[in-house]
């Protein structure tokens, strides 16, 4: 899978990550949270600016200081079960409408600037042909050790409730670019083998989990929660996934197709799509492209669709403007596409 180009932005995530570790003092350990976020120069008010992002600079002393007050060098495991959707401006929603497994990961890895752009998440098939989600850091900066127990027991137990399953049916391990702690119950606990010391940190996923289908599938609210997330990207200057795009494009097609109709669907100012395809090295007219192969592909797998209503579904005036294009795009007739797809799948069962 090709990585999304670095986001050139300082190092910054969600302000509602305060309010989870405000949470975690208050519940957990039964510490006023309000003076240990004065204490770390941080106005207590933000907790309730669900649109607002601070700098990681400003967060790592607090998670400094939260385990320090508390005594617990496990603070930041402890917070990432205090980590509510309420935090998470939706994203969590988008992953769970996913129908399975690989598509909800693959979507979080587009996402993830949402919550945090201190890293950028790469997928990629191993020896073995599992999948690594690798995490590389942004503009050098290291998390502390805290932070980065929060980000993986979080992302542990949410892809655990993503799939209703134990991380050790879907995962072959974690590797961790952290130093091993002295104490590893809490990661033995995971049941999952985690390695420490590692040159970048990294979950592995079985690629037999990679179709394990979600219980929470739902493609309608998908495109529910997607918009107000595209939106939030677009208005922080951060990329708009590609997939999300072309979803939302599709909703278009037997419509008028343009820059102008998508944006005012997504209701993100024109310039701002505009921008977000330019920093995908794409046109609106190659995004369109894109959108009808994947649509007519994907409509072809029914033999019930005519070559009339799968070209009126995607937009072209006529079945020979579907052939035509096509032909340019698989190198041969969508007839002859869907009688090789279809005895594909027969000589499977």
């Amino acid at each position: 899978m090709k990585r999304t180009s670095p986001v050139s932005l300082p190092p910054s995530t969600q302000a509602t990550v305060v309010r989870c570790m405000a949470t975690t003092l208050g519940q957990h350990y039964g510490i006023d949270p309000i003076p240990v976020l004065r204490r770390a120069g941080i106005d207590p008010g933000i907790m309730q600016e669900v649109d607002a992002r601070l700098p990681i600079t400003s967060l790592s002393p607090l998670w400094l200081l939260c385990a320090e007050v508390t005594g617990d060098a496990n603070f930041g495991i402890r917070a990432a079960r205090y980590h509510q959707s309420a935090n998470l401006y939706g994203m969590d929603l988008a992953l769970y409408a996913c129908t399975t497994l690989g598509e909800a990961v693959q979507r979080h890895v587009q996402l993830v600037n949402l919550a945090s752009t201190v890293g950028q998440p790469l997928l990629r098939q191993d020896e073995r042909s599992d999948w690594r989600m690798e995490f590389h850091l942004n503009g050098g900066y290291t998390p502390t050790d805290i932070a980065r127990d929060f980000y993986w027991h979080f992302h542990v137990r949410m892809f655990e409730r993503l799939t209703g399953k134990p991380a050790a049916t879907f995962m072959r391990g974690i590797e961790l670019a952290r130093t091993s702690p002295a104490d590893r119950q809490e990661w033995d606990a995971l049941n999952v083998r985690v390695s420490f010391d590692q040159p970048l940190s990294a979950f592995v996923f079985h690629n037999a989990s990679w179709d394990l289908p979600l219980p929470g599938a739902n493609p309608r609210l998908l495109a529910q929660v997607e918009r107000p997330i595209l939106q939030y990207l677009a208005q922080h200057g951060m990329p708009l996934p590609l997939s999300a795009l072309r979803a939302r494009l599709a909703e278009l097609l037997t419509g008028p197709s343009s820059l102008e109709e998508l944006a005012g669907h997504l209701d993100i100012a024109r310039g701002q799509l505009e921008t977000a395809l330019q920093q995908h090295g794409l046109s609106f007219a190659q995004l369109l492209d894109q959108t009808r192969e994947a649509q007519a592909l994907q409509l072809l797998r029914d033999p019930q669709w005519s070559m009339e209503q799968i070209a009126e579904r995607i937009g072209f005036s006529s079945a020979s403007s579907l052939i035509r294009a096509f032909r340019r795009w698989q190198g041969c007739t969508p007839l002859a596409w869907r009688k090789r797809w279809l005895s594909q799948e027969s000589g499977r069962v």
